[in-house]
């Protein structure tokens, strides 16, 4: 429903500044022209999430079993519609963008083999629920080595914050929680094919490090964990963000894009020195669970693995 709100808006807008455009356009009278300008661009970007989660079941660190192998993800994609806000100083140059972006995907699953003593075994592995959020605040200079050439240089400050939800409604909004901030640079670069058509290039490099909230105890599917030494437990990104787009303007203060983009990041626990206490459980989320066998000790590792987002996308810039 946000989205269609949303998409009726951007319609409405563009029809509105097209039309005013037609009565009103005018040629611009030599030395008028504009010092600076607002600009918001909405996407709409279908995402797929493979996150740390995923990328860690094969890794031996964390396998107790010696063999372990997954298929592809499934149902990790979802529709979001990010925002770019942006405001540029045409006569100083410089260029500031603000932007964020939050995926949430509720029922990933993948195929998972398991090798034992007693032999193979295929089942059905699902995560639990999780999302994630971004947000980035850059300050740019603008360089303009050719008449068709546009780059902007500079870096900012990038916020990811990740959640991981539990399992079953006693555990809460959240098992795990990491808020963690932090430098990137960043560079723009735009070449103007011709009057109408553009191509637009960014990078970012990022790191961000911050504190992990964790919630006691962590129900799965046949166990129930308690946890211990998690104090001092923190959450480091290390990555980079590439977005390739096409733009193609029709008016002087509207365009549409098609690009894709890629949020590649390595992420790893700081200090991570937790004991795992756990039980076995029978019919757990149902009315009458039950704790079966002994306490079992546990000294997990955690290493570091990629949690990756990737998805092409449709957008619109006003400018104004």
């Amino acid at each position: 429903m946000k989205q269609n709100l949303i998409c009726i808006f951007l319609v409405s807008v563009s029809s509105m500044i097209f039309a005013e455009g037609r009565e009103l356009e005018t040629p611009t009278p030599e030395g008028k022209n504009k010092k600076s300008e607002w600009s918001l661009l909405l996407k709409r970007q279908t995402y797929h999430y493979l996150p740390y989660e995923y990328s860690s079941l094969t890794d031996k660190n964390e396998s107790i079993l010696p063999t372990r192998s997954s298929s592809a993800l499934k149902e990790n994609g979802k529709v979001l519609i990010p925002f770019v806000f942006s405001y540029e100083n045409l006569e100083k140059g410089f260029k500031v963008d603000l932007s964020y972006f939050e995926i949430e995907i509720v029922n990933a699953n993948t195929l998972l083999y398991q090798q034992s003593t007693q032999g193979g075994n295929v089942s059905r592995f699902y995560l639990s629920p999780m999302a994630r959020s971004e947000f980035e605040l850059n300050l740019y200079k603008t360089f303009v080595p050719t008449k068709d050439w546009k780059l902007n240089l500079g870096g900012g400050i990038r916020n990811i914050n990740r959640y991981l939800y539990g399992n079953y409604l006693g555990q809460g909004t959240f098992k795990e929680y990491f808020f963690t901030y932090g430098p990137q640079a960043s560079i723009q670069s735009t070449y103007q094919l011709n009057q109408d058509f553009a191509f637009h290039l960014t990078m970012d490099l990022f790191y961000t490090q911050g504190t992990r909230f964790f919630k006691q105890p962590n129900l799965m599917e046949d166990r129930i964990q308690y946890s211990l030494s998690t104090a001092g437990t923190e959450g480091i990104f290390r990555g980079y963000e590439l977005d390739g787009s096409l733009s193609y303007s029709f008016h002087p203060n509207l365009k549409f894009f098609v690009g894709y983009n890629m949020i590649v990041s390595k992420f790893s626990y700081l200090n991570y020195n937790e004991i795992q206490i756990s039980r076995s459980t029978e019919n757990l989320g149902s009315q009458n669970p039950s704790i079966t066998g002994s306490w079992e000790m546990n000294l997990p590792k955690k290493s570091e693995n990629f949690d990756r987002l990737r998805g092409i996308y449709l957008g619109m810039m006003v400018s104004f």
